[in-house]
């Protein structure tokens, strides 16, 4: 007994205080017995009553009725400017005000939203004419945002199918359209479709390819460039290649054979684009220059040989 009492006591344990939790605050209910049977429907009344409460949801404010919009009054004929009744020497003359430029229509290659190309206006004053030769060879443009642009007014082939008839043969015939390189008339072309593509009668080539980049859409353009059938003048106003006439002529030929063929389909003679194909001074590339002779008087017999070389070519 001694040594069970000496072996409890030698393996107490501190008893650790018990966590004494605050009374919620609550309204106290007391709850009493009843034998009455009014009593018991009183309450079944207001559980039926408090039960049609819940179901019964708020109704939502109805929203004010915005009153109908009232159709306006057209106007009075004596107010309306006859423009469709006007002569047709009087109509072509406005449409000519609002759709053509003295200068040429400078097209330069962008990017919209990061990934699709488009073309943009560029600078009457500034395009050519400060541009510069880079590092490696592209061409740089000065990109100022007070940049001055050709007056036109564009959105009247947007008005209906009858301004479109009259205006587009003039938009894009009787303006010339001046494009930065490849990469700007491929892109150009693809956007205005087949139809306004054989309205077009100018064009004038700035830059046919210094760089990888660009000279790939050469080709691709020229492809393009095949539903023009009605072109009257195709400007080269860039180098070509560098060399003699002959060696040009090879060079343009593997770009352009696709519109070449189709011009003399369309034409009814071969070499009839070898008529809408003209060359500049700056075709005449720095290492054919001679001393004494002037790039007008080189580009006399580069243009000689440059159309020999095509008809060559045609032949085959």
């Amino acid at each position: 007994m001694d040594f069970f009492n000496a072996s409890t006591s030698s393996i107490t344990t501190k008893a650790t205080p018990l966590r004494i939790l605050p009374k919620r605050k609550r309204k106290e209910t007391t709850y009493y017995p009843s034998d009455s049977e009014s009593d018991l429907e009183g309450e079944g009344g207001d559980v039926e009553k408090f039960d049609s409460d819940i179901d019964e949801a708020p109704s939502a404010k109805k929203a004010r009725a915005t009153p109908p919009v009232q159709p306006s009054k057209p106007l009075p004929k004596k107010k309306i400017f006859p423009f469709a009744s006007l002569p047709a020497e009087l109509k072509n003359k406005i449409y000519f005000f609002a759709l053509t430029s003295d200068e040429p229509i400078h097209l330069i290659s962008k990017r919209r939203d990061h990934y699709r190309h488009t073309v943009a206006l560029g600078d009457t004053e500034t395009f050519g004419k400060d541009s510069r030769r880079g590092s490696y060879g592209y061409l740089r443009r000065n990109d100022n945002p007070t940049i001055r642009k050709p007056p036109l007014v564009p959105q009247l082939l947007a008005l209906n199918h009858h301004f479109h008839a009259e205006t587009q043969p003039i938009l894009y015939g009787a303006n010339t359209f001046a494009v930065e390189n490849m990469k700007a008339l491929h892109t150009f072309l693809a956007s205005i479709g087949v139809k306004n593509c054989e309205s077009l009668q100018q064009l004038s080539v700035k830059q046919l390819g210094q760089s990888r980049a660009t000279s790939s859409m050469a080709y691709p353009a020229f492809v393009l460039l095949a539903n023009a059938v009605n072109l009257v003048r195709l400007e080269m106003d860039c180098a070509i290649s560098w060399g003699e006439g002959d060696r040009i002529g090879r060079a343009f030929w593997r770009e352009a054979h696709h519109w070449i063929e189709s011009i003399g389909r369309h034409k009814g003679r071969r070499d009839a684009a070898l008529d809408i194909v003209a060359l500049t001074t700056k075709t005449v590339s720095l290492w054919y220059e001679r001393p004494g002779q002037t790039k007008e008087k080189l580009l006399e017999g580069i243009v000689v040989d440059f159309k020999t070389e095509l008809r060559g070519l045609l032949k085959y």
